[in-house]
């Protein structure tokens, strides 16, 4: 079979072109309809990980960090015995690495605190405090007092400093288990109180001084984590290998993705669920498409018949019409990037102020969400949402070509346009 030259396939898509301004407002409506789906999928999507992004930020920022080393067996096992030794020495192997921002060492102890008749059990965490701010946002959600000020000082939710009835400046015992065997003690005065709005934390969780905690719990240079925050935490799992040629023998590297499973899956359920939306969107727009040539194909039937009568092949004419449906095809891509782009870039640089949602404040306080979520374009969408179309329109528009190979040509030149 002899293949068209140049010059022919030329005229044949500059007669497609010109076929499609035959009925201009069905064909803007077409191409609009492609634009809008891109748009809309492209944006719903960049719009979705920049919400994820400050999902992350937020659980990790608070007290997990991005990645953290352990005692292989600390994570399924949280016992004082299982730290890591040299606890100085293992930090400083991480703050060399590319891509790190801060490392912060913790000392940590399920422990029974004591303030006069009141016993609360609570997670004592013995931290560094100038490492510690650099890596987390606990100090910043200061209510009273000051931040660790003192090697003796005790850092408390309110909740449970309101349970144990004290304030600050009053004083507190922490019992528990130390690293020997024996019982590990300390005494601290509360010189700052914190409030997350999360429960959890502000009932459970007090920070002391690490070398006080270290002292109380025979822990000597011990540590149970190297808590890591990295520039990106969605890039935590390209500097792995970095992250454990930094790692010490009997150590354990894990990244916000297994320190928190719940995040991970609550993000997996969503983009999901959305997934299914656009789909559905897509499919609606690709049903569009299919009336429109439906249509064309119905109102040209005369003009086909007269084609095929004059030798013309039924598969060149299905071939116009494909080239009919990639023009329209391409004209929505031109309007759904455009349309992305007018909205995203603007929106990724300055974010959006939750505060003016109404209804979203109180929410976000509570989730202790961002002041502003910044939109992050999704270019995988941006390019793969285009080719999902162009494959729809293209068996959109197949389905009523396949009506020309069926023409009979008497029967064909009889329609009336």
């Amino acid at each position: 079979m002899t293949q068209a030259p140049p010059r022919s396939r030329a005229l044949f898509v500059r007669v497609a072109w010109r076929n499609l301004w035959r009925r201009r407002l069905r064909t803007w409506m077409s191409a609009s309809g492609i634009g809008f789906a891109i748009a809309l999928v492209t944006v719903g999507m960049s719009f979705q990980a920049g919400t994820y992004d400050a999902w992350i930020d937020t659980a990790t920022s608070l007290m997990t960090g991005h990645a953290q080393v352990q005692h292989p067996a600390y994570f399924d096992d949280p016992e004082v015995r299982h730290n890591l030794a040299e606890g100085p020495e293992v930090t400083s192997r991480f703050e060399g690495v590319p891509g790190v921002v801060a490392v912060a060492p913790r000392a940590e102890a399920f422990a029974l605190v004591d303030a006069g008749e009141r016993s609360f059990g609570a997670m004592v965490i013995g931290v560094d405090p100038v490492r510690d701010a650099a890596l987390s946002d606990l100090s910043d959600h200061l209510a009273a007092g000051e931040y660790l000020p003192h090697p003796d000082s005790a850092f408390v939710g309110t909740a449970l400093a309101t349970n144990l009835g004290v304030g600050v400046g009053d004083e507190i015992v922490v019992l528990g288990s130390a690293a020997e065997g024996g019982v590990g003690a300390l005494v601290s005065r509360v010189d700052g109180l914190f409030e997350t709005g999360r429960a959890e934390i502000d009932r459970n969780v007090l920070q002391v001084g690490l070398a006080a905690m270290q002292a109380g719990f025979e822990l000597g240079d011990a540590v149970h984590r190297v808590v890591i925050k990295t520039r990106d935490a969605r890039g935590v799992a390209d500097m792995r290998s970095a992250l454990e040629a930094a790692m010490p023998r009997g150590g354990r590297l894990l990244d916000w993705n297994e320190l928190l499973p719940e995040l991970e899956q609550a993000i997996q359920i969503d983009r999901a669920t959305a997934a299914m939306t656009y789909w559905l969107l897509l499919i609606v727009v690709a049903m569009s498409v299919v009336n429109a040539f439906i249509m064309t194909v119905f109102e040209r039937t005369r003009e086909f018949g007269m084609l095929l009568a004059i030798g013309m092949r039924p598969n060149s004419i299905i071939g116009m019409l494909s080239v009919e449906a990639i023009c329209v095809w391409a004209m929505g891509t031109v309007i759904g990037i455009a349309l992305c782009l007018a909205l995203v870039v603007p929106m990724s640089i300055v974010g959006i102020d939750i505060g003016d949602i109404e209804g979203m404040e109180a929410m976000a306080g509570q989730l202790m969400m961002p002041d502003r979520l910044y939109p992050a374009l999704n270019v995988q969408v941006l390019l793969e949402s285009p080719g999902w179309m162009l494959l729809g329109t293209l068996i959109a528009a197949l389905i009523p070509a396949l009506r020309v190979r069926r023409m009979q040509v008497v029967e064909s030149l009889r329609e009336e346009e």
